[in-house]
């Protein structure tokens, strides 16, 4: 299907600006998902750190351990959650859901009492590890650890759908908008072998009998230059 030439340009702006769309919706939905979805886990994280100081204070202060060690370790089976562990208020780890033991990264540097962590550990990925003071901090501190990487597939996985959504809206908007630029040019393309049959020294091809009726038919400019082509040529008889 050929394009009148005088549409080309116009296509090519329609595709440009339809790519324009798709990329600058893409980006800003994509920032927009990743900030939201990063601000709903750790806002997830530190509701189950709070959870667990609020609701588990007493297994502290009276140095029952275990049932808190089971206490935590429920909360890793939570999609997200990595590691779950507690700090009592001389800063000792008292529990922790880590095997075989406490990573050196985090053994390091948990006592800085700061409410939120980057962490990378070696072998286990990236993580983001909020913290909550028990009983205000005098008590201890609980850290919860989200996995980055738990975050990035949710985003991509939440990206992927709209992008692919948006992409076949794309296809389907440059198919139907050529299909229409098609059905304007065709006229166009009729006109011109009419005038070059009828106004032109050289032979042409004139439109067949069934095409060339209904475009001397038309009401639109199309119609008005072919009859106009016809009494040119009626005259020039």
């Amino acid at each position: 299907m050929r394009i009148a030439r005088f549409y080309q340009k116009t296509l090519f702006g329609v595709f440009a600006l339809m790519g324009l769309i798709l990329v600058s919706t893409s980006v800003i939905y994509v920032h927009t998902v990743d900030r939201q979805l990063t601000d709903y886990f750790l806002t997830s994280s530190r509701a189950i750190a709070r959870a667990i100081a609020n609701s588990d204070s007493d297994l502290i202060i009276n140095q029952n351990y275990p049932a808190l060690q089971s206490v935590i370790d429920q909360y890793v089976e939570i999609p997200g959650v990595s590691y779950v562990y507690v700090v009592d208020g001389q800063g000792t780890i008292i529990a922790h859901t880590f095997v075989p033991g406490v990573p050196d990264e985090i053994a390091a540097d948990y006592r800085s009492e700061a409410e939120t962590y980057d962490r990378t550990l070696a072998g286990l990925g990236s993580f983001s590890e909020v913290t909550e003071g028990i009983i205000g901090g005098e008590a201890g501190r609980v850290h919860v650890g989200m996995d980055k990487g738990y975050f990035a597939l949710q985003v991509q996985t939440a990206i992927g759908k709209v992008v692919y959504l948006l992409t076949i809206i794309f296809v389907v908007s440059v198919l139907a908008t050529y299909g229409l630029m098609y059905q304007v040019s065709r006229p166009l393309h009729l006109l011109g072998r009419y005038a070059w049959h009828s106004l032109s020294g050289e032979k042409h091809a004139p439109p067949a009998p069934g095409q060339l009726e209904p475009l001397l038919e038309r009401v639109d400019e199309v119609g008005e230059l072919g009859r106009l082509i016809r009494r040119a040529k009626n005259e020039g008889v």
